[in-house]
């Protein structure tokens, strides 16, 4: 008994001592001596050289403030001076962080697993540099030395708390340099409280252009989402903004300045919020954000309005990384959600709302890294989109918006298809997924698209629009589109299939033709090559059918067609009526850009009109000659073919010359022998043959040319 007594006696002892005695030894030691384990210890929990060139020392610290609450948590104070972090050795710098001070928590039990947990580093006027290249390598992310290295430690931090100090950053791939400079403000400003000196003028210019409703629907979403977590109780009112910060630099050539204000503690660990405001101009690029960041690790860690406008969606592409088309000036609102990570970010653009051009979008894009390559999906809507402000997705540039841009390229003078070229060289950076709809789509005001429902795809450089469905002149059109920028040049290929296009709704515009009835149907299977729309049609092999039934047309119209001109003006005295058109059908072959009509016969219950020629895509020409035949007599009917040559912008309709004279010549030969009325009988013609029916026309148009 006695011996286990003393036994018992020693353990109190020892249990009572020990503990007295590592305090007084954390308090008394002299820990600059142990700045050398400190040093490799930090190293290889780094991956990286750490050096501690001024004093480090050592406290006990019993209890600590979480959640606004004293807390008991024992562990130790560590303060170090002149702190530095060296960075990789393909780093410009030399150093990714200068600390004048460094001041770190650290939990004592963790310790005995190698594992320095620290729910709180103060960094004290702090200098980093954050740098990635463009195979994604970066400074901030640290390779400790690994799990099976002896003596390794891992680093578990909680808050980080900010002081006065520079930041640099470097980018390759979006060439950025940038230098940010921290200062403390003279006293805290609250979240979403405007002071003096605040530059709100991106906000009010984007809200000008997209509308108050916009930016109210937004607000009403947020205030949706407060109640939501207020219900749930986990509603927290985010910290007062304690710094102010100022950036300058470039990115892509193009200026960059920017200011705003954040918080003082950053939460790593424990979701906290983290106010951020910033105001950044890139080039003409003006963006302006009001939110916080939580936890990292949580999908919604990101939470912001963000503003952007500019003159051109293109230019974000340095910014975002996402290949954007050309366009008129823009302005959009919506909220930033997501979270980042080391090549596994995910960022959603929600319930925005766009201005571009003259043009309306909303919708939702979520951003996605960490596969293959970047994705963007998501929904976008329109109510009217103007073709002209995102034709340049496919190359439909007009040359007076890229003129009012400033663009060097401009389309050709004279041209009609769009010869704008592809931006290929940026579709391979980002996949995408897009489903659009848009209730009315203008290409010109005499031609609205109405009902698009298409979804946009971009995989490994390859843009479908499969399936493209729109409305147009009364009937619809199911088309698909893929160009495939892998090929050298890029390789295109469209389907079209129109049912049920209103004849007089094609021609509004066109005298004779604008009261016109009658239903068109058409396909259209082009393959070509180039770098543009104009290319890939300029070279194209495929062919062109068409075929309308149950037409009436003016007769006028197809008189003036014919030369029959005594008729043509009865038809004008008398006031001109619709005449049924029994059958038009057009098939054309396309090789090298160069459409032949294989078939082209228009047949009215007055005349048949059989048209021959070429369409040449590459040169933009039209050269078709029309063979008119009355049906009936037609007194003073030249009855002469009719030349239609010229490019697509013009095309000039005459008489073929030849005809015409030896017709001429031999009126006026009769003139001179007979009586004045001879001189007319050249001029009668005599009726045409018997008019056909539409069905087999329409048999013959879908044959090949073998079978035909």
């Amino acid at each position: 008994m006695r011996t286990r007594n003393k036994i018992l006696l020693g353990a109190l002892v020892f249990v009572s001592i020990v503990p007295i005695a590592i305090i007084v030894f954390v308090a008394s030691f002299d820990w600059n001596r142990a700045k050398p384990w400190v040093q490799s210890r930090a190293s290889s929990a780094l991956g990286r050289d750490v050096e501690i060139a001024g004093d480090l020392t050592a406290a006990w610290q019993w209890r600590r403030l979480r959640d606004g609450q004293d807390v008991w948590s024992p562990g130790l104070r560590f303060s170090c001076g002149d702190v530095r972090i060296g960075n990789p050795e393909w780093a410009a710098r030399p150093r990714f962080a200068e600390l004048k001070g460094l001041e770190i928590e650290l939990r004592l039990l963790p310790l005995l697993w190698r594992r320095l947990e620290a729910p709180s580093i103060r960094l004290v006027r702090p200098s980093l540099d954050f740098e990635q290249r463009k195979d994604g390598s970066n400074t901030w992310t640290f390779e400790p030395g690994g799990e099976k290295a002896p003596g390794a430690w891992t680093v578990d931090p909680g808050d980080i708390e900010f002081d006065a100090g520079t930041v640099h950053v470097s980018d390759e791939e979006r060439a950025l340099e940038l230098q940010i400079d921290i200062v403390p403000l003279e006293a805290p400003i609250e979240f979403g409280q405007r002071v003096e000196g605040d530059d709100p003028s991106t906000r009010r210019e984007v809200v000008r252009r997209v509308g108050q409703a916009a930016a109210q629907r937004l607000r009403a979403a947020a205030e949706q989402r407060a109640a939501k977590a207020e219900e749930r109780g986990k509603a927290v009112k985010p910290p007062p903004y304690l710094f102010g910060w100022k950036a300058s630099g470039t990115m892509a050539g193009a200026a960059v300045k920017g200011s705003g204000r954040f918080g003082g503690v950053l939460a790593l660990k424990e979701p906290k919020p983290f106010p951020l405001r910033a105001d950044i101009d890139v080039g003409a690029t003006e963006i302006a954000l009001t939110g916080t960041i939580t936890d990292p690790t949580s999908p919604d860690a990101v939470d912001m309005r963000l503003w952007i406008s500019g003159r051109n969606l293109a230019q974000l592409y340095p910014i975002t990384g996402v290949a954007l088309p050309n366009t008129p000036p823009y302005a959009t609102v919506g909220r930033l959600a997501g979270r980042f990570r080391p090549k596994q970010s995910l960022l959603r653009y929600e319930d925005f709302s766009a201005r571009v051009g003259g043009s309306d979008l909303d919708g939702t894009l979520a951003y996605r890294s960490g596969e293959r390559r970047p994705s963007l999906t998501g929904n976008v809507d329109s109510t009217l989109l103007r073709f002209k402000d995102l034709g340049a997705l496919v190359g439909a540039d007009s040359a007076e918006d890229k003129a009012a841009r400033g663009d060097e390229t401009v389309q050709a003078r004279g041209r009609v298809l769009p010869s704008e070229p592809f931006n290929v060289e940026r579709w391979g950076a980002t996949d995408a997924d897009v489903r659009f709809t848009g209730k009315r789509v203008i290409r010109n005001e005499q031609q609205p698209i109405s009902d698009v429902d298409t979804r946009i795809r971009m995989d490994g450089g390859v843009l479908t629009l499969d399936p493209l469905n729109f409305g147009m002149a009364g009937g619809t059109v199911a088309a698909s589109l893929r160009i495939d920028s892998n090929a050298r040049p890029a390789k295109g290929d469209v389907s079209l299939h129109a049912r049920k296009l209103e004849l007089k709704r094609l021609f509004e515009t066109t005298d004779g033709l604008s009261t016109s009835l009658g239903e068109v149907n058409g396909e259209v299977k082009l393959s070509g090559k180039g770098r543009s729309i104009a290319d890939i049609l300029g070279s194209a092999d495929g062919t062109l059918r068409a075929l309308m039934t149950q037409g009436m047309v003016s007769e006028t119209l197809m008189e003036e067609a014919g030369l029959n001109t005594a008729n043509a003006l009865l038809s004008k005295l008398r006031g001109d009526r619709q005449i049924r058109i029994d059958c038009a059908a057009a098939s054309f072959i396309a090789k090298d850009g160069i459409a032949n009509a294989d078939l082209f016969v228009f047949d009215t219950e007055n005349a048949l009109i059989d048209v021959q020629g070429t369409v040449n895509l590459r040169e933009e020409r039209v050269d078709l000659t029309l063979h008119p035949q009355t049906k009936g007599l037609r007194v003073l009917s030249l009855r002469s073919p009719l030349h239609a040559i010229g490019t697509f912008e013009h095309v000039d309709v005459g008489v073929d010359k030849k005809s015409l004279l030896l017709r001429g010549g031999g009126a006026i030969g009769l003139a001179v022998v007979a009586a004045p009325l001879a001189a007319l009988l050249p001029m009668i013609a005599p009726g045409g043959e018997a008019e056909k029916s539409c069905a087999p026309l329409a048999d013959l148009a879908k044959k090949t040319p073998a079978k035909r």
